[in-house]
């Protein structure tokens, strides 16, 4: 039974006080008299609450012992330390899963465990919840969103698909006009060296003719 405890079995304990009756539990969790009427079935079902019922009313409500103990305990575990498992709740919470039962499905939580977490979570400022039509929300307040932030990892920034695909060309472009003029060097060099051992032979024939011919 205890398993089957969520979230908004506790914020639904939480807000009944010693002045609450079955006729003003609607109020109290801001719902209307047919939600109110299922809420209040589905907390005495699980041994949370009881109420009288007597016609007209008022129908007191009273929270049983297994209802304190849940809250005590709730009250325990808020003061327990921040962990990575509340890093992942307001990472959830910050990318738009805001219903406890898509926050239990997404990180594989059983449903009191989670409630367990978000009442922490709640009391230590990083989230806050709304009772609506039945059903509960929690959303980041600032610290919240703040803690959220500083653990989502950065994304590496991925290279220009066209830079890439054009760089590969553009270095073997570079690398053909590398070799171009590398061999243009060389045959001017080449041609150089040549007329150089020219000059030199017709300087040689010249001297060998005026000194032994003559």
């Amino acid at each position: 039974m205890a398993d089957e405890i969520n979230f908004m079995d506790l914020a639904s304990l939480l807000s009944i006080g010693p002045d609450t009756t079955l006729e003003k539990l609607g109020s109290a969790i801001n719902a209307s008299i047919f939600d109110a009427s299922n809420m209040a079935g589905t907390l005495k079902q699980k041994g949370l609450i009881d109420f009288s019922a007597s016609y007209p009313g008022p129908n007191t409500v009273t929270i049983t012992d297994a209802g304190k103990a849940l809250m005590a305990e709730s009250e325990s575990k808020a003061t327990s330390p921040y962990d990575d498992l509340d890093d992942a709740i307001l990472v959830q919470v910050s990318g738009g899963k805001r219903m406890p039962i898509d926050l239990q499905n997404t990180l594989n939580l059983r449903p009191k465990d989670l409630a367990l977490r978000i009442y922490k979570l709640y009391k230590q400022g990083y989230l806050t919840y709304e009772l609506k039509s039945g059903g509960v929300t929690v959303m980041l307040t600032d610290s919240g969103f703040l803690k959220a932030k500083a653990a989502i990892p950065p994304q590496p920034q991925q290279p220009n698909p066209q830079q890439t695909s054009e760089q590969p060309k553009q270095n073997v472009t570079e690398g053909s006009i590398d070799i171009h003029e590398l061999s243009h060097k060389k045959s001017g060099n080449t041609t150089i060296y040549l007329l150089a051992l020219l000059l030199v032979i017709i300087i040689a024939a010249g001297v060998y003719y005026l000194y032994y011919i003559r």
